[in-house]
């Protein structure tokens, strides 16, 4: 299981996530409301203290961490590591929207 060391989590800002999703997919809850519980779920499992923030976009769909300069490097790598997990496990950034806008 990858972790934030919660000692220095409770010293600083939790990390946050924003999800940039479709329009049209945050606009199906029935679609929609269980991806994000999915999500909070992948979050709180890894004990990691993230606060995800999720987005409505018309551009590509997109993951980004908006406070990432607050963590040493251990930490980052942990950090990086459960994002890449979650863009893997979610389809966000492995082009499944590439061309919707075409």
């Amino acid at each position: 299981m990858t972790t934030l060391n919660s000692k220095k989590m409770s010293e600083q800002t939790n990390p946050v996530l924003v999800f940039y999703l479709d329009r049209e997919l945050m606009a199906q809850q029935d679609i929609i409301r269980p991806y994000m519980d999915s999500i909070q779920g992948v979050l709180a499992e890894k004990e990691s203290n993230m606060i995800a923030v999720f987005l409505p976009t018309d551009g590509d769909e997109r993951l980004e961490c908006v406070n990432p300069v607050l963590y040493e490097k251990g930490d980052m790598d942990k950090l990086n590591a459960i994002i890449e997990d979650i863009k893997t496990n979610f389809d966000i950034e492995q082009g499944a929207d590439e061309g919707k806008n075409d």
